[in-house]
């Protein structure tokens, strides 16, 4: 529980420190004092989002403490074994929000998780938001307990796979089209260049070839006229001289001797040149069919190298690309057909899942309405008879199969009409409380803080409020019920009353919370009558209805007739 808050600087806030003890404690003041403030530095300490609009004018930070005795469950790692948890919340007009927990930085997911569970939160607008059927549903689904929360989010993942299955099929879809175009072009370029049988080896020297080819006769010829210059037997007309000169020398010389032996060889090796001149002569191809079929050869290649790269190997690479792109599609087609199966899969899961969220409901439904019965009669409604209708849906969504409506029959002989139809404002009040009171029977928060939970409601209803809301705070469990309110009925059956003040000091705006007892406390009742908070007349009442609430400190002031 907490043991004491403390807040500074948030909105007309200056400074002001709560001592709070177990039991019903309530918040009262002027309107526009700053009551609900309290409740909104509690929502802090929860996770609610930092606003900055919430510093107080003129400073750079607000802060909300609490002190929580004993520490709440969870909280190990932040106190460190200690029986308290310090929390902290820090809020800047500039620059990020701080967090602390037992003195130690944290986050807001870390600050929610660990209070989320203890403290309780129920909002001024609360009786409002129960007109809205999404909050209808998030309530029965609390009521029936962990277990339905449980399935409710198992649904919602099997219904979240299913729509995704859903989406990733409509956009194989709506692409089939043109993914059948891209398919058969990129089928086209790879037969196409598969039908041409590229070899790099042989299709890069195409172009020598075919000059070799177009020239042949002229090479031939040359071939023919380089063989005959050079003799039949090599030594031709200046080597033949010089051999035969040589040859005919009248003494012997020996480096002439030497120099014709050189001769006598060039006169061989221009035999073996001209032999071979006239072999390569007779091996040119001549043939007109085989230039032709070259010439076409060509035109086919640059033909693919305009359209798919600038030689061979580009071409050869294109093709590869396009025949992974083109497996990439033919996968995609056979992922669409296997998607089939995979949604008629997910459809039965999450119809399985839907089937287990409403059986849940239907369990809930009738408890619900019978507590909520039973907590209406306690509010001065004895004769209206509340229930809750699963009205199913043409097909299940994310949170379930049926949409869930509260429906509320105010008096004898009325049919049941949705709350927000059948009851006026202070029976929507009243139906909003009974349902928290409802669920606060079922859950485990040992904090319950409520914002005006008697709006639309006063005389004897205000009574039986503030005594039902005595009873949650007295019940088995021993809750701390903080309830800030604007009426005395309500006030008097509290456990501890603080009033907020508001005043103008220095031309600034002050507020300050105090805690009220005893004859303090008779004045703001009184005060909160209506009355003159001086007068006897009002204070006698105010004395009257703390009595009645069994509120000791009520007894009338010395000298008082």
């Amino acid at each position: 529980m907490i043991d004491e808050l403390a807040i500074s600087s948030l909105g007309v806030i200056e400074q002001a420190r709560l001592e709070l003890s177990p039991g019903l404690t309530v918040v009262t003041g002027e309107t526009g004092a700053g009551k609900t403030l309290v409740v909104t530095a509690l929502q802090l300490l929860v996770g609610a989002r930092a606003d900055s609009s919430l510093v107080r004018h003129g400073e750079q930070a607000a802060h909300v403490e609490a002190r929580f005795v004993p520490a709440p469950d969870g909280a190990g790692e932040w106190s460190d074994g200690e029986d308290e948890l310090v929390v902290h919340r820090e809020l800047r007009t500039e620059g990020r929000s701080r967090v602390r927990l037992g003195g130690r930085l944290a986050t807001v997911g870390a600050l929610e998780e660990l209070l989320g569970p203890v403290v309780e939160v129920h909002a001024q607008d609360e009786h409002v938001q129960l007109r809205r059927p999404e909050v209808q549903r998030a309530l029965l689904d609390r009521f029936a307990g962990p277990e339905q929360l449980a399935a409710v989010a198992a649904h919602r993942a099997a219904h979240s796979a299913l729509h995704a299955a859903r989406r990733e099929r409509e956009r194989l879809e709506g692409d089939a089209r043109e993914r059948l175009r891209l398919a058969e072009r990129l089928r086209h370029e790879v037969d196409e260049i598969d039908a041409a049988g590229l070899d790099p080896e042989v299709d890069d020297g195409i172009d020598t070839e075919l000059d070799v080819l177009e020239h042949a006769e002229d090479l031939v010829a040359g071939a023919h006229a380089a063989a005959a210059a050079l003799g039949s037997d090599g030594a031709g007309e200046p080597i033949g001289v010089a051999v035969e000169t040589l040859r005919r020398l009248p003494v012997a010389d020996a480096e002439l001797e030497e120099l014709g032996a050189r001769v006598r060889g060039l006169a061989a090796e221009a035999a073996d040149v001209a032999s071979s001149l006239r072999l390569h002569a007779e091996a040119l191809d001549l043939d007109p069919s085989r230039l032709e079929r070259l010439r076409a050869r060509r035109r086919q290649l640059r033909e693919l190298f305009r359209r798919y790269g600038a030689d061979v190997a580009a071409v050869l690479a294109h093709a590869e690309q396009a025949r992974a792109e083109l497996e990439e599609l033919e996968q995609l087609e056979s992922d669409r057909e296997g998607l089939d199966a995979r949604i008629e899969e997910l459809r039965d899961v999450a119809a399985g899942t839907a089937a287990v969220v409403t059986s849940g409901r239907e369990a809930a439904a009738g408890t619900l309405a019978a507590a909520v019965d039973g907590h209406l009669a306690d509010l001065g409604m004895p004769h209206a008879r509340f229930s809750v209708a699963l009205e199913p849906l043409d097909a299940p969504g994310a949170e379930g199969a049926e949409r869930v409506a509260y429906l509320l029959a105010p008096n004898p002989g009325l049919p049941p009409a949705p709350v927000d139809r059948a009851a006026s404002g202070g029976e929507r009040s009243r139906v909003a409380l009974a349902v928290e009171v409802a669920l606060a029977d079922v859950e485990g928060a040992q904090v319950l803080v409520f914002d005006e939970v008697d709006a639309g409601i006063g005389g004897a209803t205000a009574l039986a409020v503030g005594e039902k809301l005595r009873t949650l705070a007295h019940g088995g469990q021993g809750r701390q019920v903080l309830c800030v309110t604007h009426l005395a009925q309500l006030a008097a059956y509290a456990d501890v009353h603080h009033v907020v003040d508001k005043s103008v000091v220095d031309g600034r705006t002050v507020t300050k919370v105090r805690r009220v007892a005893d004859q303090e406390r008779v004045g703001e009742v009184a005060r909160m009558l209506g009355g003159d908070a001086g007068g006897e007349a009002g204070r006698a009442h105010a004395r009257s209805l703390l009595e009645r609430a069994g509120v000791v400190g009520s007894a009338p002031e010395q000298g008082a007739a």
